[in-house]
């Protein structure tokens, strides 16, 4: 009994050790950013399933959400929520396309200073291509399977909806797996990516409103 829970603690902090973060070096940093950077670049498209939840710290119980997500480089974006909801919001044109079971209303990016800045936010977090230290200052590790990059904003616009924004990357292929959003009140919400493609091929209709 007592080799028994000898050996399961032994498992267990190995286990916890194993999967913690380890900071990269000066050459990791420069190798992964040159892998993010040539994924980004050849990802045209990316379709994927999603798992949104939103954490509020005075609610017992995370809110959850899913859907499906399309990517059109260089910045054309939908989020289709379908449960619990049905809801969806289109990034393209320079506007903000928002339809609520059927009550669709928009709003234009050019003229809103927060909204044009979540619009490039979303899409290149999507893409993996927002690690831009003149924005962010950032710090990069690396577990298991993925890298994991902790950005906190300079733009002080970005400052004041995130205090910090962390994305994982798969290790085999440099593509987003999550997106976790830290508001300055430390609520968050964090966004898993799952069942992606590729350059996919994804017609107009899906993007119009």
């Amino acid at each position: 009994m007592f080799r028994s829970f000898i050996y399961i603690s032994c498992f267990f902090c190995f286990s916890i050790l194993h999967a913690q973060e380890v900071e990269l070096s000066a050459s990791e940093i420069n190798s992964f950013k040159a892998g993010v950077s040539a994924s980004a670049q050849k990802s045209k498209t990316i379709v994927n399933t999603f798992v949104q939840l939103k954490h509020i710290d005075f609610l017992s119980n995370d809110i959850e959400s899913s859907g499906d997500l399309y990517f059109k480089s260089p910045d054309i974006i939908k989020w289709s929520y379908t449960k619990p909801y049905e809801y969806s919001v289109i990034f393209k044109d320079k506007k903000l396309f928002i339809n609520d079971a059927g009550k669709k209303s928009d709003i234009n990016l050019a003229s809103n200073k927060v909204f044009k800045k979540l619009n490039d936010l979303i899409a290149k977090s999507v893409s993996g291509d927002m690690l831009d230290d003149t924005q962010f200052s950032m710090s990069f590790f690396k577990n298991n399977n993925q890298y994991i990059a902790k950005l906190s904003p300079k733009d002080q616009t970005l400052k004041d909806m995130f205090k910090e924004i962390i994305l994982s990357f798969e290790s085999k292929d440099y593509l987003v797996s999550s997106v976790k959003l830290i508001e300055p009140s430390d609520d968050y919400t964090l966004i898993n990516f799952q069942n992606t493609s590729i350059n996919k091929p994804i017609p107009d209709a899906v993007f119009s409103h």
